[in-house]
């Protein structure tokens, strides 16, 4: 199927399911044959889940660049997926449900991460049979910290679920941020998350860095970070990467010294300004972020060079105290129920903001390009210089670890193109 027509496909997705159900579009496909075995296929709802009132995003317009068909059809089964939740959340009412708790979200309802913990609550409202439902508050509507202040409101208990990620924090989950390495080659938010997932459930050193925060429910990763910024003209050498560049901790970060420029921290909210003042040069953040936060507007981001310097890791945990009482109730197993292997089915929905990232940075005249032969190879020496050193200053397991990615990596991208 040609590209174009993948791309059509999304914009008419778009059209009739926002409309319909203001959701994105996630969802597990069965994977094609290829040699590498598929993974197994998330389980089916436990009592269907449904859905609580989420917000429409804008749809993504024809012509969106570079997307496979098969990128296309897991945010087209995604979207079905979601919407066949709202359908049977229809049938319960939030404000009957005998137990409520909050959940804190970054990202604005607008946003994969918004939509995605949408899908979530109504799954919950629905495998508990309208007992518990989970108010979902976009836009930090819950905390008044950044994400680290997030994560220790939810330990403390002040708020009951939260999603963060992981890289936020220096030191604090390590091993987790190997998934951020560049040299991974990872080809899409799908990709990723499958690989985060497997790692998680089959490395106790990973699973040990969770142990003391809470109860993990899910633990993903999101789009491929272009390189990009407000320059008038494309980086043709690895040597025109200088001045202030926002990016996470760990390898985006390394990455950033490695080319010999700045590190400049500041919360995803205030990227926008500080693009638009010139205070950042460079920003290394991923699709989903630019299409959420809308970095592509004119006058903030011109130029993006399409590359991956890494997908960073989100996760799903709930307060131990909550857990514990939700376990006393004896809902915990629905809850798992649709957590976990289940929420495989939702991370399509990344795959449609990136299709909306890319076509409206060239809507408004933005321009998307590969790196030149001489930069490609610059960059994976950088790429692969990075990967040593995470791995140097990590210690202890991270070689393993490492070596355990790169063969996810391998795997999954054979299956999700």
């Amino acid at each position: 199927m040609k590209k174009s027509l993948a791309l059509m496909m999304i914009l008419l997705l778009f059209t009739a399911i926002f409309t319909g159900c203001g959701g994105s579009q996630p969802a597990a496909q069965d994977p094609p044959a290829a040699s590498t075995p598929a993974p197994e296929p998330a389980p089916a709802p436990a009592p269907d889940p449904a859905p609580t009132p989420a917000p429409t995003p804008e749809p993504a317009p024809a012509g969106v660049p570079e997307l496979a068909a098969d990128a296309a059809k897991r945010a087209e089964d995604a979207y079905a997926f979601i919407a066949g939740l709202r359908q049977q959340a229809s049938a319960y009412d939030p404000a009957a449900a005998q137990y409520r708790y909050i959940l804190n979200c970054h990202d604005p309802a607008a946003s994969a991460a918004g939509e995605f913990l949408y899908a979530w609550s109504d799954a919950v409202l629905v495998a508990t049979v309208g007992d518990v439902y989970i108010e979902v508050g976009v836009s930090n509507a819950f905390s008044t910290g950044g994400t680290m202040a997030t994560l220790d409101e939810m330990i403390s208990g002040s708020i009951d679920f939260n999603w963060t990620l992981p890289c936020y924090f220096r030191g604090y989950m390590p091993l987790t941020l190997a998934i951020q390495n560049p040299a991974l080659g990872i080809k899409n938010a799908t990709v990723g998350s499958y690989v985060m997932w497997d790692l998680y459930k089959n490395d106790t050193n990973v699973q040990a860095e969770y142990a003391n925060s809470g109860e993990l429910l899910f633990v993903w990763a999101n789009n491929p970070s272009p390189l990009s910024y407000k320059g008038s003209a494309e980086i043709t050498s690895i040597t025109d990467i200088r001045g202030n560049i926002r990016g996470n901790n760990g390898p985006a970060q390394m990455f950033i010294t490695q080319v010999g420029a700045d590190i400049y921290g500041c919360p995803i909210g205030e990227v926008y300004p500080n693009v638009s003042t010139g205070v950042i040069d460079y920003l290394i953040t991923d699709w989903h972020g630019i299409a959420s936060f809308r970095l592509y507007e004119p006058g903030i981001l011109n130029y993006y060079l399409d590359t991956n310097i890494g997908s960073s890791a989100y996760c799903l945990m709930a307060n131990d105290g909550v857990w514990a009482e939700i376990t006393r109730n004896g809902y915990a197993d629905a809850i798992q129920s649709v957590s976990g292997d289940y929420l495989l089915n939702l991370v399509g929905i990344w795959e449609a903001y990136e299709a909306s990232g890319r076509s409206n940075a060239l809507d408004n005249g933005g321009t998307i390009y590969a790196p030149n032969t001489a930069l490609a190879a610059d960059l994976e020496a950088a790429y692969d210089a990075v990967a040593q050193q995470w791995i140097s200053e990590t210690g202890g397991s991270a070689q393993a670890v490492y070596n355990q990615v790169v063969e996810l990596v391998n795997k999954y991208n054979q299956i999700y193109n």
